[in-house]
């Protein structure tokens, strides 16, 4: 395989070169001599380089210089240090001198071609990297600089070194064939200049490269007569070795992964660090020695070589390529066209022919693969498409993909104004207001779903804003206009949650085998969930099948995850145009801070939202990795009711389920009398093109044939054992449930679902989660349960949900399901917990650990969620990678975006001018004579909205202006009610001087935090103002207890410093008026901010009022005082509302900058042409200021809100 290195800096490569490369202790099979390095690549040859590697060439590239002349090719950069402020001291990256890419075959190569002897086999691998290197070399990329993508070059220069044994552990120097290729940083460019090379094409082209290795050794081993087979990761292996001896041949591989396991960590990175960390010092060992000890250990296992290698010269073997062998290349790229495009829309040149090179191993080569995939790009199939800026390599895809994808985007704007409404406006109003519970955000999209003309209609709903319930009003919307309301889902999970809604539901693909013909006269509504999980055929296949009159409503939400087979239908139909009504208020998380962190995840700010949770002490990092796993699960045992664990990957996923058990166990919380069970996990890592390939089973796998197979006897639904494999042949010999033994070629059997076996232990109060559906048991696939009693041939165990429910099965028959503590993101979808305990180790794989991941996982939580990570300092960068599924057809997302998106991203980024144009060509700027004109014009547009709408103005005469005509119109229109209640508010007031009596007023209203208890102020109380001495500096107060305290508030500075003044204003309240919170309540979970509709108004004085949110509140006489009225305000920051009205005589370009990114509509009203960028107009000093006061600080928190679609 090939392994690249970080980069080598110019004092390493020289070190290197001397103590490593060619050093003779590096190859004892050369009897002592120095090792002789070769030079690669077209560069070389144009450097005037050929033969041996000499020091002085190789020291002068690794500088940047030409290795001859010493001319300086590459900007040289110095290590530096410099001093930072806090001390500490930082070295700059010194000139990169290239990268080392090592080559290795297995151990079982290394062994036929070192102790065997046979130089054939060497001359095997020298010749396989040749050419592995020649495709390296394709993709040489020059950096340009600045923003540029870099340029493909081609042309690189290289010092190979081959070694032959491995670094020495215990004085045991293993034979390892292996050869080093220095990759010098520098390339040419087609006009003869010289760069530096951008090294991201190497790494992205390793796996590629890798194969292309394999491959060509392979094949060449194959033809010299040895009987081969794809070893581990398909590395070629020369049959013959026991796995004892090969094991004992590889103790440096031993050390790496126990070093790994202690330290807890996985991954190619973790396995560096760790060769590294365990690298014994230099030994002096002869070759005599080395040698000795080689033929030893050999001697100890049988000598097993001789008997390989003498095999293999008595094999014959024709090595004429007969025509059946080149249909070879032909059928390796068919397969890897089936098993790239089956979860892909767009795939790398580099997968297609690394698959293509997996498939053939053997029996075809590289030069033989391309020829085969260039033809059929000819012939049309497979179309390139436009590859992202900084793409090292050509990406594709199919015809079909692209017929797919076209269809679904004709089907949305083809569909749009074309069929009538389920309801009149007034009806869909009527239903919207049925259920008095349901937020702004819902009642919004019960009415545009209603109402929309659309025939396909998008619904983008955030985790945990009250979808369930919005469809269940939509439903009785649509059946009380004569509607058939039907649900699907991709998931058995999903179309379980929407029966739970009262919709008749099933899975989508049950829907796409229906044999009955749609009736032509019948109204339906359709809805799609979780249409983020489609792919785009599914899509195409669905929307293909209902009726042109029927209304279709997909819904998903595009941040979370993805399906696993090809394309993204949902969120590609919303870029086309679709209509998509937005449901974005949050109703899950009870916890405001922790709603504040979703809120953040929800809009793709995850670093910001992660920094959060951090700021929350809701992460705790453990760099260890089974140390994490045990702070876990004593977390979880310490209160596990209603908490779920979240991990990325299976692997950790079990490892925390056991730990898990062991805490609880020691508890007491699990029984004592435990049933161990074979139970079966799906093998979800195979497509269906691997399905066809016998290589990829393995002995043991347990196989169900969902169809069957009458020619081989199989009966549907049943099962088999994978007994043995023939990889040449292409065959399986399974052994079935009536004992019968089947041999069969797996591309004739579709319908295949392979699992492995796996033995686990389950007691009574264990939690599990099924990973299949049962339909005679009503269970669905991810259902979680907790086992009831568990005993040989039997399993009771309680279903969660609403409804108490149990359910006894018999294990030996329902094997698939395993422990429930803990669960992948991916499964985790669609659940809600208390609390969520997440495992982020930065450390796994890019395609599990993204900003997806993090959305998904936190978001179930409701109360509390907590991370376990290894590297907090990293974890939110980390978790910001966007991993997402490709499309054939790319809608630029700039084309996608409104003109109002981008005149609001305009406004946030400080391009005032230029947002303000486009605001203008949408008639969105309406200039006035009077400001009289203007702020009747504002309330005019206020009053002709629904609620959710903001009026921005900096100016507090206006606001108050704005307010009153607000309510005259609001009135007049019968949506405020005529009679009035006035109410003193308090507001809350900030002085210059906290210690100047003469800033207070009678009936000022105190609120003490720590107060002065012996001067009679206690803590957490309020007391009010009865008189004020400026003269002497002294205020009386009454307090609660109705005592009257005289004091200075200079002199009490505690008390004065650690207290909120409040001043009484008088202010209408009528029935349906817009408030907002002007103080956080803990009791009542609300924020100062936080804005609501006014309900009922009671003779006690106690408000009812509905929070945008949702949730119905009462508040008290004392806690009515903390509002306001909430038609304008100064700011928009932290308000999620869907539309802005913005006015002033001139509005500054700060009002403008604090709309929210999640705003539909914004309109300005000026009375002055332009709006002041440069310099801001002076102020009008609110009252406090004419009074000497601080003024009022309010807390700025950027980017509140929730991302919209428009």
């Amino acid at each position: 395989m090939l392994t690249l290195s970080s980069a080598l800096n110019a004092g390493q490569a020289a070190t290197y070169h001397k103590l490593d490369y060619a050093s003779s202790t590096q190859s004892y099979y050369q009897q002592g001599e120095e090792v002789r390095g070769e030079w690669r690549g077209e560069l070389a040859a144009s450097l005037g380089l050929s033969g041996e590697v000499s020091s002085l060439a190789f020291n002068r590239l690794a500088e940047g210089q030409h290795p001859e002349t010493g001319e300086q090719l590459v900007r040289h950069r110095e290590a530096q240090e410099y001093k930072n402020l806090d001390g500490s001291t930082t070295k700059a990256v010194e000139h990169r001198a290239g990268w080392d890419a090592q080559f290795a075959p297995s151990k079982s190569v290394s062994l036929t071609a070192l102790v065997g002897g046979d130089e054939r086999v060497r001359e095997a691998h020298r010749e396989a990297v040749g050419v592995a290197l020649a495709e390296l070399e394709r993709f040489t990329q020059a950096r340009i600089g600045g923003n540029n993508p870099a340029e493909t070059t081609g042309k690189f220069v290289a010092a190979t070194f081959e070694h032959d044994t491995a670094r020495p552990v215990d004085g045991y120097a293993a034979p390892q064939l292996h050869t080093h290729a220095v990759i010098f940083n520098v390339t040419e460019r087609a006009d003869g200049s010289t760069r530096a090379l951008q090294e991201k094409a190497f790494f992205e082209s390793q796996n590629y490269v890798t194969a292309v290795y394999q491959a060509e050794l392979f094949q060449r081993l194959k033809n010299l007569g040895y009987e081969m087979e794809a070893g581990k990761s398909g590395a070629p292996e020369i049959k013959g070795y026991s796995a004892e001896y090969l094991e004992a041949s590889s103790p440096r591989s031993a050390q790496i992964r126990e070093h790994m396991e202690k330290a807890g960590f996985t991954g190619p990175g973790a396995a560096q660090i760790a060769a590294h960390a365990t690298r014994e010092a230099k030994q002096e060992l002869t070759s005599a020695q080395v040698l000795a000890a080689h033929r030893d250990l050999a001697a100890t296992f049988g000598n097993q070589h001789e008997t390989v290698i003498n095999a293999a010269r008595s094999r014959t073997r024709e090595n004429a390529v007969t025509p059946e062998q080149s249909n070879q290349a032909r059928e390796a790229v068919t397969y890897a066209k089936a098993h790239a495009f089956e979860r892909e829309a767009v795939a790398d040149e580099r997968v297609i022919l690394r698959d293509a090179l997996r498939r053939g191993m053997g029996d075809v080569t590289a030069a033989e693969v391309r020829a085969e995939f260039q033809t059929r790009q000819r012939a049309g199939e497979f179309r390139s498409v436009e590859a992202p800026k900084y793409a090292s390599a050509g990406r594709f895809t199919t015809p079909e993909t692209i017929a797919q994808e076209r269809a679904n985007i004709n089907h949305v704007l083809q569909g749009k104004n074309t069929v009538s409404s389920i309801t009149t406006a007034a009806m869909a109003e009527e239903q919207a207001n049925a259920r008095g519970f349901l937020n702004d955000s819902q009642r919004r999209v019960v009415e545009d779903i209603l109402t929309t003309r659309d025939r396909v209609h998008g619904l983008q709903g955030l985790a945990g804003t009250g979808k369930t319930t919005a469809l269940e009003t939509i439903r009785e919307g649509a059946e009380k206009s004569g509607y058939r309301v039907e649900g699907f889902a991709p998931t058995s999970k999903a179309s379980g949650q929407l029966r739970d809604a009262g919709i008749e539901a099933n899975t989508l693909q049950s829907f796409l085998q229906r044999k009955t013909a749609m009736d032509p006269d019948a109204r339906h509504l359709y809805l799609l969930d979780e249409s983020s999980l489609a792919s785009s055929k599914q899509m195409r296949q669905f929307l293909d099948k209902v009726g042109p009159n029927d209304h279709i409503v997909v819904i998903g939400d595009i941040r979370q995850h993805q399906g696993v087979e090809a394309g993204r239908p949902f969120q590609q139909m919303q870029d086309a145009g679709m209509r998509t009504s937005q449901l974005d208020q949050i109703v899950r998380q009870k916890d405001p801070e922790l709603l504040r962190a979703v809120e953040h995840l929800a809009r793709n700010e995850t670093e910001r939202g992660i920094a959060l949770l951090r700021e929350q002490g809701r992460v705790t990092e453990i760099p260890n990795g089974p140390e994490r796993i045990q702070a876990i699960a004593r977390d979880y045992a310490s209160k596990p009711e209603s908490t779920i664990i979240v991990s990325p990957d299976n692997k950790s996923r079990q490892l925390l389920n056991e730990a898990v058990r062991v805490e609880l166990k020691e508890k007491g919380v699990l029984s004592g009398n435990a049933e161990t069970f074979r139970t079966l996990t799906n093998r979800n890592d195979m497509t269906g093109a691997e399905r066809t390939w016998a290589a990829r089973y393995e002995l043991g796998n347990i196989l169900q044939y969902t169809t069957g197979s009458k020619a081989e006897g199989i009966v549907k639904d049943s099962f088999a054992i994978v007994r043995s494999i023939d990889t040449a042949a292409n065959r399986l010999t399974v052994e079935l449930e009536n004992g019968k033994i089947v041999s069969y070629d797996p591309k004739r059997l579709r319908g295949v679902n392979a699992y492995r076996e796996s033995t686990r232990e389950f007691a009574a109060g264990d939690r599990i989660q099924f990973t299949t559906n049962a339909k005679t048991l009503d269970i669905r696939n991810r259902d979680l349960a907790t086992v009831v009693s568990a005993a040989p041939g039997q399993m009771t165990v309680r279903m969660d949900g609403k409804g108490e429910r149990t359910v006894t099965f018999d294990p030996a028959k329902l094997r698939q399901f395993d422990h429930g503590y803990a669960v992948t993101s991916h499964s985790s979808q669609g659940l809600t917990q208390d609390r969520v305990l997440a495992n982020f180790d930065t450390g796994t794989a890019r395609s599990l650990v993204n900003t997806r991941l993090a959305y998904v996982a936190v978001s179930r939580a409701s109360q509390d969620a907590r991370i376990y990570t290894n590297d907090a300092d990293s974890l939110g960068k980390r978790l910001s990678v966007d991993i997402s599924k490709t499309a054939a057809i790319e809608i630029p997302r700039a084309e996608v975006k409104s003109e109002l998106r981008k005149a609001v991203e305009g406004f946030r980024a400080g391009k005032t001018d230029v947002s303000i144009d486009k605001l203008k060509s949408q008639g969105k700027v309406h200039q006035h004579a009077q400001p009289s004109e203007r702020i009747s014009a504002v309330a005019k547009e206020y009053a002709a909205t629904r609620d959710r709408t903001v009026v921005l103005s900096e100016k507090q005469s206006d606001r108050a202006a704005i307010t009153a005509q607000v309510r005259a119109e609001l009135q007049q229109a019968g949506r405020l009610a005529p009679n009035k209640e006035v109410r003193t508010v308090l507001q809350e007031q900030h002085f210059r001087q906290e210690g100047r009596a003469a800033d207070y007023k009678p009936g000022d209203v105190i609120q003490y935090g720590k107060g002065s208890p012996k001067h009679g102020l206690l803590p957490k109380t309020e007391a009010t103002v009865e008189a004020v001495d400026s003269r002497r500096n002294l205020i009386i107060v009454r307090t609660g207890q109705d005592d009257l305290v005289t004091y200075s508030p200079s002199r009490l500075k505690t008390a004065t410093n650690d207290s909120k003044v409040y001043r009484p204003e008088q202010q209408p309240i009528s029935q349906g008026e817009r408030i907002r919170i002007t103080r956080n309540d803990k009791e009542l979970n609300v924020r100062a901010g936080d804005f609501a509709t006014v309900t009922r108004i009671d003779d006690r004085g106690s408000l009812k009022v509905r929070l945008d949110s949702g949730k119905e509140i009462e508040l008290m006489p004392r806690q009515a005082r903390h509002i306001e009225h909430g038609y304008a305000v100064e700011s928009g920051r932290r308000i999620s509302a869907e539309r802005f009205i913005v006015t002033g005589d001139t509005p500054e370009a700060r009002s403008l900058k604090s709309i929210p990114a999640n705003a539909r509509d914004v309109s300005i009203h000026t009375t002055a042409p332009a709006v002041q960028q440069q310099k801001a107009p002076e102020r009008e000093k609110t009252p406090q200021q004419e009074q000497g006061q601080k003024p009022p600080q309010r807390e700025i928190q950027r980017g509140y809100g929730i991302g919209l679609s428009l």
